[in-house]
């Protein structure tokens, strides 16, 4: 959260995810857990197709929200 998309340094981010020109806030994350393919066509989050579940998908969110980390 906070963090621009594909920044953190020494990570091997996808094209997509370097190029995706948005910063990470809570909106986004939960359309990226649910539809990683809609949120950013071309990540490389295979086989990860995506968290059904709203409620685990804001459990995980309020989980990197408590992290405080950017």
């Amino acid at each position: 959260l906070g963090r621009k998309a594909g920044s953190l340094p020494g990570y091997n981010y996808s094209n997509a995810m370097k190029d995706a020109g948005f910063v990470w806030n809570e909106e986004k994350l939960e359309r990226f857990i649910a539809h990683p393919d809609e949120a950013v066509p071309g990540n490389n989050m295979k086989p990860y197709g995506g968290l059904a579940s709203p409620d685990r998908r804001a459990e995980i969110i309020a989980f990197l929200r408590s992290t405080g980390k950017q």
